[in-house]
């Protein structure tokens, strides 16, 4: 009450967030397997995987292998609730806590 109080001007001046801060689960493309156990593992059942398997060549005197391809990974955040478990699941470190927390946009 001794203090003055400051506003923070925030639509034009972006705050400093601490570096543990969450803000919405990504995805490094480069690391999914398509494996599925993020959306096994959701309690909300709120990601949405598509995903196709493709044959790779096989090297000389060997066989050919399978690999999953992922076609879309989605994830619905007005039914997630944050918990984390899909990025504690996740064997590949494909999902992380992104610093991205602001997704509404103004009219012009």
């Amino acid at each position: 009450m001794l203090r003055r109080s400051v506003t923070q001007q925030y639509p034009e001046v972006h705050p400093d967030l601490p570096s543990r801060s969450r803000g919405v689960i990504a995805l490094v493309e480069e690391n999914c397997t398509s494996c599925m156990l993020c959306a096994r593992e959701c309690p909300d059942w709120c990601i949405y995987i598509d995903s196709h398997k493709e044959t790779l060549p096989a090297p000389e005197g060997g066989r050919a292998r399978q690999r999953n391809v992922l076609d879309r990974f989605a994830i619905d955040f007005a039914l997630c609730m944050y918990c984390g478990i899909c990025i504690e699941v996740c064997p590949f470190d494909a999902l992380f806590w992104s610093p991205e927390f602001e997704y509404a946009e103004g009219h012009p």
